[in-house]
């Protein structure tokens, strides 16, 4: 079987399990998966945005070219997703149903801060995006699959289960 670029080679970093005092292995996410998850998630809230945002629009005669409640109503609940569910379990949806899930990288089995993943899914996602979306391509180079963000917060996207 002939390995390309994009195979899943695991790991080993210097942080220890203080318990067994051996070394951790991470299995990596990597790029496409992690797109997966992306467009999984995408597929959410466009749905939310179907069920709920639209008919409000249409309710309360609020026309494409305007900015109004609603759409600042919208972005809201789209970035608290993105924060609360990663903050309070490291998994947006998408992440659950493929199995991966963001971790701290200073701690082992540490939680993953509020302030940590505000810098990873807002300030570091804009930066990733910016130029031609570089910064979310890095994953693929980076020997641990880290895209700017996840270097910028100091977090991993790490597989829990193969598939």
């Amino acid at each position: 079987m002939k390995e390309t670029s994009f195979d899943y080679q695991p790991v080993v970093i210097s942080q220890t399990d203080h318990q067994t005092e051996s070394p951790i292995v991470h299995d990596y996410a990597g790029f496409w998966i992690r797109v997966a998850a992306t467009l999984l998630d995408s597929l959410f809230l466009v749905g939310l945005n179907m069920l709920v945002f639209n008919p409000l629009r249409r309710a309360f005669g609020v026309s494409d070219a305007f900015f109004s409640m609603i759409d600042l109503t919208e972005i809201i609940i789209d970035l608290l997703y993105m924060i609360l569910l990663t903050w309070w379990s490291g998994q947006t949806l998408g992440k659950v149903i493929l199995g991966i899930r963001v971790i701290n990288a200073r701690q082992t089995r540490g939680n993953l801060g509020l302030g940590q993943v505000f810098l990873r899914e807002v300030i570091g996602k804009f930066l990733s995006s910016l130029p031609f979306s570089l910064g979310y391509m890095w994953v693929g180079w980076n020997q641990r699959k880290q895209g700017w963000h996840d270097l910028l917060a100091k977090t991993f996207v790490i597989r829990e289960r193969r598939m």
